[in-house]
């Protein structure tokens, strides 16, 4: 993936230049820079975080059990405040994995910042048909589970519903608390 584009970039030149986390197969590439595409007019200026991917290899990377084929990849969540969008905790790369949110999206940390869960939906939905399009699919999306009744009471959530995208029912706890900050999408070949 390239480092930036006109509304994504990748959360950490640590993990994206020295850790290498930043490789896909070649039909994720292409769907997640469609789905950024889609994003321009469905997010309009809102900016994105990419997370990690794969390494360059592919195989084995820490703390990504998953990660090791180029169909996987994580996803900073978008935040907002009552004023709009917030992006001053996207700048922490690496530390925005000790950034907490309770089980209603609002950060601890800032209780007036909270997980936007529509635009969170409105980039899922342009996953999906990106992967479509590429001949992939979205076979999962991991979420802390109490986030998903907000995510799914959101208008773009009610059609992920519709769509019938699997999301996890249940994790093991500490992986069920890993992912409050960041969401992350298998995807499958169609």
């Amino acid at each position: 993936m390239p480092f930036r584009g006109p509304n994504f970039s990748c959360f950490s030149p640590i993990s994206y230049y020295l850790l290498d986390n930043a490789y896909t197969s070649s039909r994720v590439h292409a769907a997640l820079i469609e789905a950024y595409s889609i994003c321009v007019s469905t997010c309009p200026g809102r900016h994105f975080r990419v997370m990690e991917l794969s390494n360059k290899g592919g195989g084995s990377m820490a703390l990504h059990r998953t990660h090791q084929n180029g169909l996987s990849a994580d996803f900073m969540v978008p935040l907002s405040n009552r004023k709009g969008p917030v992006y001053r905790y996207a700048r922490l790369g690496l530390w925005h994995y000790l950034l907490q949110f309770d089980d209603d999206g609002k950060l601890k940390l800032s209780k007036g910042t909270s997980i936007d869960f529509e635009t969170m939906a409105q980039h899922l939905l342009a996953l999906d048909d990106a992967a479509l399009q590429n001949g992939l699919s979205i076979k999962k999306v991991i979420l802390k589970i109490e986030l998903k009744d907000d995510l799914f009471a959101t208008p773009s959530g009610q059609e992920l519903l519709r769509r019938g995208i699997y999301f996890a029912q249940a994790l093991p706890p500490g992986v069920n608390a890993m992912h409050d900050d960041h969401y992350h999408v298998d995807f499958g070949l169609r």
